[in-house]
């Protein structure tokens, strides 16, 4: 972990290069101080705690004998961090009674003589608070649990001493001459206002760096990294993280329908309460809590069996009823065998809307989870206003409620999604609801090195503790701890994306792709002059200058990905701007280095493709093309040639590869197995006056049958302005000048001429040499 210097260069250092102070010097100044100045002694002991100075301290830990690993490594890291900060050495101590001698004590836990008679009602600190007391010079954080203590040792370390954990290799950490907390501080309750915290991003995979920032909650490959055994406790209020969906838990295909459950039938029920209470054995004889999820398959809409839609019809149309209805009765089942189970189901895609007439179990966790929400506004704000309101709705439905949050586009996860503040406005206002008492967020889950990761995963960390918190001052402080003097380019950059989403209209869903209203070259323009600034401000510092290529990387990844279209706009507007493209290759390779990423997109993508995707477009660019057939014996100023450095293509469902056949001995292939139109050509780049648009393909067709279409391509929108290419067509490999339907003028929206393979059965690669446009 790289710790922060705090000196005005904010340069990086090593955790072993924190100041250990001299003891001798430092002891016999710090008694000398304290002896010749009792005002100021006097001073410190009644408001305030003088844990260290000088490199020593009076301080030892305690803690009682019979606490266990967690409390024991609570013990352990405040002893390192403390000599971190101080340079003075912390003894624990551990026993059946506290250490003679001058009585400076640090007490963790509750298994020992202080907390006992410091009079802490464990049962108002719930699940993880925990309580601060003094006692003279003696210091008290005992939690209601070990977890609580374990949280109030970072809460002291992190809110009191000042060590920041802003990302799992990079900490913050104060040297201080002298420590002194003020007593008021070291009093008090602590709970945090979500019962279930967490956050899901490859790049939060490290325990440790969780349970430095109290997120309680594990989910998906969680389970499986090493976690220490001192740190292995965590929250099992969200039974979600146990994953049983309808049809893993109803075996029997007959009692399916429309991809869920015929979720009326008593015999699916029967089923379920079987399948479940045997899930719920298995985890109690495993050591586990006695829950378990029973949510629907993951699809957007459900064809409902007659049951279950009379039931929805007579509930407010909503196909959540029958799903509630039925978790609603599997549950009391299940709690007649196992009086303590319970079950968590979802409101999701189709079952989002909620019904009227009935409510959900008290022994039923709800997971609210608004996937279709404009994420570029609060969940309560004016562009989500039935998706807020529902939430509401559902939050007076159910007694437990856990909201499922969205922090990134799965389409790339290094694209910005400017929902910086977005996110915490929403926090604050699920705050609001008392029912919700859990927040996951889904960020890059199967990737690392993503977009602001670190950022969101901090900021919602506190917010969820302290929903009272400002989120523009919590992210101006990360950003003035993890960016240094770039700080504030950041910032700026950070604002300048939040009002081109504003400005352009777009809808910030979680599967928007590069072509994004907020993606334009005006605003990336601008993007990539204050990364400039940004890099500048920490050009000394190699650490920082790594954590701001880390974000920078999308930014150049659009420049690159669409350099030759966006040449052409900024000649177009009069914008002063050259591609680069060899330097900013090079630097987009650093980026990839040093945001560690690992891969592009929910679905794939290895960066090492991209970037050898990105030296093949430079070489296409170098590359004279031959004219196109269809333009025989016009003028130059009669057609205009758009080869693959101008598209906008969707990696990796596209690629460049080197083609002896094309007209600059480059084309972009697409597998033909997808049918994503993953070559998109905007019109806007259009010159004056009104064109004819072609396209030239050809396709591997492999063993497509010949009457089957291959690909389509056309003009969007409208859908259906577009021809369906046969395979018997491309048959031959050669490459096919397509004229696509009616003429255009410049385009001032989103208008595009596209291709995409239609993916019949055994067609293997569609290839798209050029676009071309003639005048009319």
């Amino acid at each position: 972990m790289t710790v922060q210097d705090p000196a005005p260069d904010q340069h990086g250092i090593p955790r072993r290069m924190v100041l250990e102070g001299g003891a001798a010097t430092a002891l016999a100044v710090l008694a000398t101080s304290m002896a010749s100045s009792p005002a100021s002694a006097t001073f410190a002991s009644r408001h305030a705690i003088l844990l260290a100075g000088f490199g020593l301290t009076q301080y030892r830990i305690f803690l009682g004998r019979r606490e266990g690993l967690v409390v024991q490594h609570a013990a352990q890291e405040l002893a390192r961090h403390l000599r971190s900060v101080t340079g003075a050495r912390f003894d624990v101590v551990m026993g059946d009674r506290p250490p003679g001698g001058h009585g400076h004590l640090i007490v963790l836990g509750t298994e020992n003589t202080f907390a006992e008679r410091a009079g802490i009602d464990t049962h108002a600190l719930g699940d993880d608070g925990f309580a601060f007391r003094t006692n003279g010079n003696t210091v008290i954080v005992a939690g209601a649990s070990p977890r609580g203590t374990l949280y109030g040792t970072y809460w002291l370390l992190d809110r009191l001493v000042g060590i920041r954990w802003y990302a799992p290799d990079f900490a913050y950490v104060p040297r201080r001459l002298t420590l002194s907390i003020p007593r008021a501080d070291l009093s008090g309750d602590h709970v945090p206002r979500f019962r279930f915290r967490t956050v899901l991003a490859g790049d939060a995979e490290d325990a440790a760096y969780r349970q430095h920032n109290m997120l309680n909650g594990l989910r998906d490959q969680y389970w499986t990294v090493p976690r220490e055994p001192g740190i292995d406790t965590w929250s099992h209020y969200w039974p979600e993280e146990v994953k049983h969906s309808f049809q893993q838990v109803v075996t029997d295909p007959a009692l399916w329908a429309g991809g869920q459950l015929k979720a009326m039938d008593e015999a699916t029920r029967v089923a379920a309460t079987a399948g479940l209470v045997r899930i719920i054995n298995e985890r109690i004889a495993d050591g586990q809590d006695p829950s378990s999820s029973f949510y629907q398959e993951d699809r957007v809409t459900w064809e409902m069996d007659p049951a279950s839609r009379a039931f929805a019809d007579a509930h407010g149309g909503a196909p959540s009823a029958p799903v509630i209805d039925m978790v609603n009765d599997v549950a009391a089942r299940v709690r007649a065998q196992i009086p303590d189970a319970r079950l968590e189901t979802q409101a999701y895609w189709f079952t989002y809307d909620p019904p009227t007439g009935i409510r959900v179990s008290d022994d039923v966790v709800l997971t609210v989870a608004p996937i279709h929400a404009d994420f570029g506004d609060s969940l309560f704000g004016e562009k989500n206003a039935v998706v807020g309101a529902h939430i509401r709705t559902w939050a007076d439905l159910a007694e437990h409620v856990v909201l499922w949050d969205y922090l990134c586009t799965f389409t790339g996860y290094i694209l910005p999604f400017p929902n910086w503040w977005a996110m915490g406005e929403g926090i604050q206002e699920l705050a609001t609801l008392p029912n919700v008492q859990g927040y996951f967020g889904q960020s890059a889950w199967n990737a690392r090195g993503t977009e602001f990761t670190q950022l969101r995963v901090w900021v919602i960390s506190r917010l969820l503790w302290d929903p009272t918190a400002d989120p523009d001052a919590l992210i101006r402080e990360f950003l003035e701890g993890y960016y240094g003097r770039a700080d504030d380019a950041i910032y700026a950059y950070m604002q300048l994306m939040v009002s081109a989403v504003e400005r352009t209209g777009t809808n910030l869903g979680v599967y928007i792709g590069e072509n994004a209203g907020h993606l334009r070259f005006e605003t990336l323009h601008q993007a990539d002059a204050l990364f400039d600034r940004a890099e500048r401000a920490v050009r000394g510092n190699r650490v920082l200058l790594d954590h701001v290529r880390a974000v920078r990387l999308g930014i150049d990844y659009l420049l690159l990905l669409r350099s030759g279209f966006f040449q052409l706009v900024a000649e177009r507007d009069g914008i002063a701007w050259e591609a680069d493209v060899p330097r900013r290759l090079a630097r987009f390779r650093d980026e990839i280095r040093a945001a560690g990423l690992t891969q592009y997109a929910e679905t794939g993508g290895d960066p090492a493709a991209i970037v050898a995707h990105f030296e093949a477009m430079a070489a296409a660019e170098a590359r004279e093309a031959t004219p196109p057939a269809a333009v025989a014996g016009l003028p130059a100023t009669d057609w205009v040639d758009y080869q693959e450095p101008t598209f906008t293509l969707y990696l990796p469902s596209a690629s460049l590869v080197e083609d002896a056949q094309a007209s600059n001995g480059y084309a972009v292939r697409m597998p033909g197995n997808n049918t994503a139109w993953a070559v998109q050509l905007p019109l806007e780049i259009l010159p004056a006056g009104r064109w004819k648009i072609y396209i030239t393909l050809r396709a591997d067709v492999g063993t497509a049958s010949p009457g089957a279409l291959a690909v389509e391509t056309g003009i969007w929108p409208p859908f259906g302005n577009s021809l369906g290419v046969p395979v018997s067509d491309l048959a031959d490999g050669a490459y096919h000048e397509l004229a696509l339907p009616g003429t255009y003028e410049r385009a001032t929206d989103h208008t595009y001429a596209f291709a995409g393979p239609l993916a019949p059965a055994g067609l293997q690669n569609v290839f798209v040499d050029r676009i071309f446009a003639v005048r009319q």
